[in-house]
């Protein structure tokens, strides 16, 4: 049986420690793919660019993975998405492989304020990032923990961005490039 993780967030944009998370991802869990699955244009959330200049910022960041796909599914979404209506599409599209849902630690302990928290946590097995400052009982079945060291957020990048500063230790170049052609985070964030 194949083993899939799925990768969602809003990558606005997409950064080194996002990049670093599949790798590991794949590694410790050996899964044989990974799914990203950037946030739609409906998605609450300030200052986020349009999905279409997201989508290609990821296909340039894992253009060299072949293990790695990027998911359009919230592209022309006509309402917000919730975890549970992307966890829904996977489980039916992807009922025949082991599937694994990547996080950080952050968004972990947040679930049970989520859209119908039970039926996310049902059965599900998931990939968890832990960052040293944030405490956590790593007991839970289901759940693979990570240890996380890259504290790079894309809001860092961003505000970098903005201010001229150099961010070539949080982007890829690809992701450079593609942001510089289509003169992206200029305005207020």
């Amino acid at each position: 049986m194949k083993k899939i993780g799925f990768f969602g967030g809003s990558f606005n944009p997409p950064t080194i420690a996002h990049l670093e998370i599949v790798k590991l991802a794949v590694k410790e869990i050996n899964l044989d793919k990974v799914i990203i699955i950037p946030m739609g244009d409906k998605y609450e959330k300030s200052g986020l660019i349009p999905f279409k200049h997201r989508y290609e910022m990821l296909k340039k960041m894992f253009m060299d993975y072949e293990n790695i796909e990027i998911s359009n599914m919230q592209e022309n979404q006509k309402k917000r998405m919730y975890a549970i209506d992307n966890f829904k599409i996977i489980d039916e599209q992807f009922k025949d492989s082991k599937n694994f849902f990547i996080m950080g630690v952050d968004n972990f302990l947040n679930i049970s304020k989520w859209k119908n928290p039970e039926y996310l946590l049902n059965g599900r097995e998931y990939i968890v990032f832990k960052r040293d400052n944030i405490k956590i009982n790593d007991n839970f079945e289901n759940i693979n923990f990570i240890d996380f060291k890259r504290s790079v957020s894309s809001t860092q990048a961003r505000n970098d961005l903005q201010t001229g500063k150099n961010v070539e230790n949080i982007l890829t170049q690809g992701v450079i490039d593609y942001i510089k052609e289509n003169e992206l985070y200029k305005g207020d964030l």
